[in-house]
């Protein structure tokens, strides 16, 4: 691969994309150095301690559809087991309302109501690449005033829409929407009915990087931020802090707006540009409430529950498989964007009593990471707004040297863990084949 060069490839970013890159790209015989700003690895996965255990404060599931993702952790040894959602639901939209108990999961009921058939019908075609353009000058939110006038399934929609997106319906374009629930293969449509199980990951989806980084060694290099990449046309130079490191490839195995800190020479493509400019990164708050018992569950109750109103969108069981009881809290989009450390962890007990009653208001500890706040992340997931997509906007490489990874550059599953596998080994193969 390289001649004069110091290393065959840089990779940017220590997430579990970057990770996989470069597992792949080492045993394939190139050189390589993995740099992060962070002084961890993970990226997007993270694990924290509370009480008794270590909870999940980033992505952790996987589900049916995610061939990758499971091969890495068999590959790894990483144990999967099955969410617990056995029980009834809870669906709370009513300001002063009581919440209202459902048998099962909310959008298995809308599945089986088929009344969303349309979405299905739209999801498909542009998961087919049949989606017109048209769709793309629409927000979702605009197309459910419009289209669907029970305001009752608008409401599911919006809350689907801000836990898949940590966006309101209006801030995202319908295309991008359709685009990316059509890129799992239907997996991720929850209003057909052929939503899987999700499965959580043995210790947790963060041992995933964990041992990747492990297992790289001293090829991994921690809180050195990358500030420019200048592809010279025989080499790659990348400029750290403290020094200049050069390669005949570098990997942007970034978020999109990750990417708005690095100084890249020549310039990006216009597609590229634009995905970086027009990126709405999604604001998430996860937090976890740890219990002395799983109250919900002696209840007759999954854990899982629904909000909207409340700064609290949605719940989890989140129990360890030692035993541990918790409950996973989500806060997104405006209710993230508007998050105070000093005292919404009040409000959040508070959202928990009102959908499980009093044992739900003094949890024994009590954990968040604040992704939206997250200096290197920009929040947890990414959209488009409106118009974005028709103008061209596309996390996608290479560019000459410069190579693009990273969940959201995914073909299949962007977004999500497996997205992120899988753009890696796209990457990886890529520069293998020369």
């Amino acid at each position: 691969m390289a001649g004069r060069d110091d290393l065959d490839v840089i990779v940017i970013g220590a997430g579990l994309s970057g990770l996989v890159c470069a597992t792949r790209l080492v045993a394939g015989g190139a050189r390589v150095r993995v740099l992060e700003a962070r002084d961890r690895v993970g990226g997007r996965l993270l694990g924290v301690a509370a009480g008794d255990g270590v909870f999940d404060l980033g992505g952790q599931w996987w589900t049916a559809g995610q061939a990758r993702l499971a091969a890495l952790a068999d590959e790894l040894g990483v144990a999967r087991v099955r969410q617990f959602r056995d029980g009834g639901s809870i669906l709370a939209v009513e300001p002063a309302g009581p919440p209202r108990s459902l048998p099962g999961r909310l959008f298995d009921a809308l599945a089986r109501g088929r009344r969303l058939a349309a979405l299905s019908r739209m999801i498909a075609r542009a998961g087919a690449g049949d989606a017109p353009a048209a769709w793309d000058r629409d927000s979702l939110g605009a197309w459910l005033e419009r289209e669907v006038p029970d305001v009752g399934l608008r409401t599911h929609v919006a809350v689907h829409c801000e836990m898949t997106f940590a966006a309101d319906p209006h801030e995202l374009s319908l295309l991008d929407y359709l685009t990316q629930l059509g890129a799992t293969g239907g997996h991720g449509d929850p209003f057909d009915g052929n939503t899987g199980d999700e499965h959580r990951f043995v210790p947790g989806a963060h041992a995933l990087p964990a041992r990747l980084a492990a297992a790289l060694g001293d090829r991994v290099t921690l809180a050195t931020a990358v500030r420019a990449v200048d592809d010279t046309g025989a080499g790659v130079q990348v400029v750290t802090d403290t020094a200049t490191l050069r390669a005949s490839h570098v990997v942007l195995a970034l978020p999109p707006a990750a990417a708005r800190t690095i100084a890249v020479s020549p310039a990006l493509p216009a597609a590229v540009t634009a995905a970086v400019t027009a990126t709405r990164p999604g604001p998430v708050v996860k937090c976890v409430a740890v219990y002395d018992r799983a109250f919900w569950r002696d209840d007759g109750r999954s854990g899982e529950a629904y909000l909207r109103p409340g700064l609290v969108r949605a719940t989890v069981d989140a129990c360890t498989p030692d035993g541990v009881p918790a409950l996973a809290a989500f806060i997104v989009a405006a209710g993230a964007a508007a998050w105070s450390d000093a005292s919404s962890p009040a409000v959040v007990a508070a959202d928990l009593a009102r959908l499980y009653g009093a044992a739900a208001a003094s949890p024994t500890a009590f954990a968040f990471h604040d992704w939206g706040c997250d200096a290197w992340s920009h929040g947890c997931v990414a959209g488009l707004p409106p118009g974005a997509r028709s103008a061209g906007a596309a996390w996608r490489g290479p560019h000459g040297r410069i190579h693009v990874a990273g969940t959201e550059a995914a073909e299949r599953w962007p977004g999500f863990m497996e997205g992120a596998i899988d753009a890696a080994e796209r990457t990886a193969a890529a520069i293998l084949a020369g």
